[in-house]
């Protein structure tokens, strides 16, 4: 079957050609011709400028079909990372919720654990309160407890440091020194420490003797100077400046 276009011509030229021959006319047949040429190649001109154009529109077309199927994996992917990450944020919320719930019962043990200890904090004997200085500038006192900005975990080891300091200070002697007064005015003594329970203080010569024992305000003195000496032998002992070896001391002893 011919085209529409072979058919198209066929007409076209048995009428411009063979139309004017019929009829008796002069036919201008190189001039028809000439046209018809010159509109062939521009069909063809056309047609194949048409052929260019619809490769490049197809090159086109396939290169962002490629660019959409990039952009389509990439935005799955955020896709994927957000969902990703709301999970998380979500699994974090849940974790935090739950250590709230742990940290609950461990902060109101540890309230009253502070409040304990800057309740005992009078009774330390002075070494100890200067051990402990740092520990208990780190606990917050009850009118500061709501503008501390101090963590429950550096609350803790405040906690932990301290009771560590009162074990170790309880468990062991020490020896310090201070002024007592006098008559006259205030005298040095050296205070010998046997942990919370008592101490006993002595002048060089062992005029000024004694005890101590803890109270609510302190450490209260109890003079006893006929304990000078052997309070001294002791201090000695404690020294390693004693000029025996080491021997029963007869101390007095008494609790409040």
């Amino acid at each position: 079957m011919k085209s529409l276009f072979t058919l198209i011509v066929t007409y076209l030229f048995n009428t411009l050609f063979f139309g004017p021959i019929l009829f008796g006319e002069t036919p201008k047949a190189p001039a028809i011709f000439k046209e018809w040429i010159t509109t062939e190649r521009l069909i063809s001109q056309e047609s194949s400028n048409w052929e260019i154009e619809k490769s490049a529109l197809k090159d086109l077309i396939e290169l962002l079909e490629e660019e959409k199927q990039t952009i389509d994996e990439k935005l799955n992917s955020v896709e994927k990372e957000n969902s990703a990450g709301e999970e998380e944020r979500i699994k974090l919320a849940d974790q935090n919720e739950d250590l709230k719930s742990a940290i609950l019962p461990v902060s109101e043990t540890l309230e009253k654990l502070e409040a304990k200890i800057l309740s005992l904090a009078p009774r330390f004997p002075s070494p100890l309160q200067d051990d402990l200085r740092s520990f208990l500038n780190r606990i917050p006192k009850k009118d500061q407890k709501q503008t501390s900005s101090a963590s429950v975990s550096q609350r803790l080891q405040a906690v932990v440091g301290a009771l560590a300091k009162i074990d170790k200070f309880n468990s062991s002697i020490a020896l310090d020194e201070k002024l007592l007064k006098v008559e006259s005015g205030e005298i040095k003594v050296s205070v010998l420490y046997f942990g919370l329970g008592i101490a006993y203080f002595s002048d060089e010569t062992g005029t000024k003797a004694g005890y101590l024992l803890p109270s609510d305000y302190g450490w209260e003195e109890f003079d006893q100077p006929t304990a000078g000496p052997a309070i001294l032998e002791a201090i000695s002992f404690y020294n390693r400046t004693a000029q025996k070896q080491a021997t029963f001391v007869d101390l007095p002893f008494k609790t409040n």
